[in-house]
């Protein structure tokens, strides 16, 4: 029986260290197996061009640390979907491919190329066709042919529209007051809602009655954390008369909304940025309506 025991913990010896070297150099294997696309560095550029070969193309600039959609439309742009996209400069791929053949890739004419730049340097994507077996796609940069997964493509491939920021405010406007007093709901109570610099918020009108930290909480739920559910140019006809409130910012800077439909979904038109944003209709409720109350 011990003779047994001893011949087992003698095999188990031996065998665990030629498993861990195993797994070590195994794990190096697939490590070496593995491609960098490139060694450049997502912060390094600050336009990003997208080019396709039958429509029109799509075009983004950073400005103060900010990615702002510049064609076909000039307004602010999804930067999560940006962000994405300036990911595949640090992609890896687990080939690389032979590039005086890029017609076997498709590559002698792609489906979209992506350039990015800064000042005079331009670095070029070409997209090809997909690899019939992996379904992963042929991407030639700098005379060598890589096969990355599809969404690189996919997303640049996203029609404009559905670039641009879905935020009704951007992240680097400090809001310091709303009016709401022509709103029909507050015009008898005359409702403005004021932040200070500290981040305390108050409600001045008529019979009003609040509490400062549900008014907090009604800003950060329903207008920090707010995403349309679609952004679009919109052609505002001011002779209708849609009711309308302002946003003051820190700067001085006033942003007005146009309440162009209630129900069934929320449709607020930001004069400044041309742009209709869609709410759905419970989302637009408590939007228009902090938590104040009336007094009798």
């Amino acid at each position: 029986m011990n003779k047994r025991w001893l011949s087992i913990l003698v095999l188990f010896i031996c065998i665990v260290p030629l498993a861990i070297f195993s797994l070590y150099h195994s794990d190096e294997k697939i490590e070496e197996a593995t491609y960098e696309v490139s060694n450049l560095k997502l912060s390094e550029f600050d336009e990003i061009f997208i080019d396709f070969p039958s429509k029109a193309a799509t075009s983004f600039k950073k400005i103060n640390g900010f990615w702002y959609q510049t064609k076909p439309y000039q307004t602010r742009a999804d930067q999560n979907i940006v962000y994405r996209l300036l990911s595949i400069l640090a992609a890896r791929s687990k080939e690389k491919l032979d590039s005086l053949q890029i017609e076997k890739y498709g590559l002698d004419k792609p489906k979209l190329k992506m350039t990015f730049a800064k000042e005079n340097e331009k670095k070029v994507f070409a997209f090809g066709t997909y690899n019939p077996v992996t379904e992963q796609q042929y991407v030639l940069f700098e005379n060598n042919v890589f096969i990355l997964d599809g969404f690189f493509s996919e997303m640049a491939s996203y029609l404009p529209v559905e670039l641009i920021d879905k935020r009704p405010l951007a992240p680097f406007e400090k809001v310091m007051k709303f009016d709401f007093s022509r709103l029909e709901q507050w015009q008898e109570n005359y409702l403005r809602i004021e932040i200070d610099d500290s981040g305390n918020f108050t409600a001045d009108g008529k019979k009003i009655d609040y509490k400062s930290e549900q008014l907090a909480e009604w800003f950060s739920d329903n207008w920090l954390k707010a995403l349309a559910t679609k952004v679009e140019p919109y052609k505002f006809d001011a002779r209708i008369g849609y009711k309308s409130f302002d946003i003051y910012l820190d700067d001085k800077a006033k942003i007005t909304f146009y309440r162009i439909q209630e129900s069934p979904e929320l449709l607020l038109y930001r004069k400044d940025e041309g742009l209709l944003y869609s709410f759905p209709q419970d989302r637009g409720f408590t939007m228009l309506n902090p938590n104040v109350t009336r007094q009798d």
